[in-house]
This record gives C-alpha cells, sequence and structure tokens, in this order.
C-alpha cells in the first residue's frame, strides 16, 4: 500500500505556527514537526529523524544509545529511537543553557499492512474508515483550552521535543486498509460538529467548512494522510491475515 497526504492551513485571529512537512513516498515516510520557535528546530529534527531510519533501513543491526524495546515491532523501535535521537540533539544543541526552541511532532512509517505512528504534542489524531464516523485515536491538551474559560486563549503547547533530555511519545499502530485516512488536525480541541462526518463525505474542504463554521477566529492546520492500494496489489491481498512477529505490540511507550 502507498501513502498519499495533502494539508491546508486556516488563519484565525491567533497564531498557530504552520509545520515543516517530510513526505518521502518510496518509504512511506511522513513526518510533520511544528516549530514553536525558529524554524530551524523543526528542520533538525526531521534531518536528525531521516538520518537514523536511512541508517536502520540499511543495516538492521545499527545500534543507538537506546535500547529496543521487546513490546515493540521493528518498524515502532526504529521511529521510537529517531525521534529520541532528534529530541536529544535539540536539547542539546539548542536549549542545554535556555529554552529558544521546541518542536511538536507527528510521524507515520507504513511497511506492509502496518502502520506505525507516534506524537509529541499536537496533532489531534482521528481515523476516517469507510462507512464511520471519525475514530480519534491519538490527542493532545492544549493548555491554553485548560486554562480558559468561555474564550479560547492562543494556543499553548503541552508537550515539546527538545525541552528535556527524556520524552513522553504517544506510540501505536494498526493494520492499515485502502482508503484509510488519517485525519491531522492542530487545534485547540476537535469540535463536537466534526464527528457528524461520515466517510467517503471526509476530506479537506468538508472539515475545513465544519472548523471554520464552528469559530472562525481559531486558527488551525489540517492534513489528511491517505493509504492507497499500491500498483499490482488486490483486494484479496487485502483480506489476508496478517503474519505474527513477536513483538508487535505497540501501545505508549517513552
Amino acid at each position: 500500500m502507498d501513502f498519499k497526504f495533502e494539508e491546508r492551513p486556516y488563519a484565525g485571529k491567533n497564531f498557530r505556527p504552520r509545520p515543516e512537512i517530510l513526505l518521502d513516498e518510496l518509504s512511506r515516510l511522513l513526518i510533520i514537526a511544528t516549530p514553536w520557535g525558529p524554524r530551524a528546530g523543526a528542520r533538525k529534527v526531521i534531518d536528525r529523524m531521516v538520518e537514523y531510519l536511512s541508517l536502520a533501513r540499511e543495516d538492521r543491526e545499527a545500534t543507538s544509545p537506546f535500547e529496543r524495546l521487546s513490546c515493540l515491532s521493528g518498524l515502532a523501535n526504529n521511529l521510537r529511537i529517531a525521534t529520541l535521537l532528534a529530541n536529544e540533539a535539540l536539547y542539546r544543541e539548542d536549549n542545554r543553557a535556555e529554552y529558544r526552541s521546541g518542536v511538536e511532532l507527528f510521524a507515520a512509517v507504513l511497511d506492509e499492512q502496518e502502520l506505525v505512528w507516534l506524537q509529541a504534542g499536537s496533532p489531534h489524531i482521528l481515523l476516517s474508515r469507510s462507512g464511520r464516523t471519525l475514530m480519534p485515536i491519538g490527542s493532545q491538551i492544549d493548555l491554553s483550552f485548560d486554562l480558559g474559560n468561555e474564550s479560547i486563549l492562543p494556543p499553548l503547547p503541552s508537550q515539546l521535543l527538545g525541552l528535556d533530555i527524556s520524552l513522553n511519545l504517544n506510540l501505536n499502530s494498526f493494520r492499515a486498509r485502502p482508503d484509510d485516512q488519517l485525519v491531522l488536525l492542530s487545534h485547540s480541541y476537535v469540535p463536537q460538529s466534526l464527528f457528524a462526518l461520515e466517510s467517503p463525505n471526509i476530506n479537506l474542504e468538508s472539515l475545513s467548512q465544519a472548523l471554520a463554521k464552528n469559530d472562525p477566529h481559531l486558527a488551525f492546520w489540517l492534513g489528511i494522510l491517505k493509504v492507497k492500494r499500491g500498483a499490482g496489489e488486490s483486494e484479496l491481498e487485502d483480506n489476508q491475515p496478517p503474519e505474527i512477529e513477536s513483538g508487535t505490540h505497540t501501545r505508549g511507550a517513552s
């Protein structure tokens, strides 16, 4: 199966940074790094992650200062280690003396039918699957929403790469199906109106309209990651049971 990705920013009265995005369709890798501070911080995170993931693809015995967890698949371990290395680089090179740069992160990689994703901070992650309404599978509290009363304050991230040598990651995986979509939303909260939408009417246009109608003053960023059947793949292959590999459980990990 293959990846396709599209995105759209929406400018409101409050500032929300636009992310740096890397989409590698050949390796089926997507990294979305949202900078809070210099944009160079987000590019550094992407570069460090790509560097390790490229090495791990070429050498399965590639070493790192971080242990491999037996509860994770090889793919999930690689993505986790790449993120921890990027966090360490940002902390040591940019923030050791004083905080200058922080980065919210979403990353996903697809190998056959295993889609592994992780996040630190925004965006919210919702799964769109044929015939169903949106299913939340990853969410982060925006501290502005936590502190606000009736009005929504400017966005304030609760999780950032680079602020500490350790990192609290949300890491998970699922068996992807053709036409699955991951809706990625950087917004203070997920409006209830989005859950009234049902596939196949879930797209950038319908989601943007619902968000803007809910509150035209709030800035947001919206992305959709689509899983498509690859060339030469048949519908029969989609129904084959997945191979069982030791260490494929990918619940939250730090």
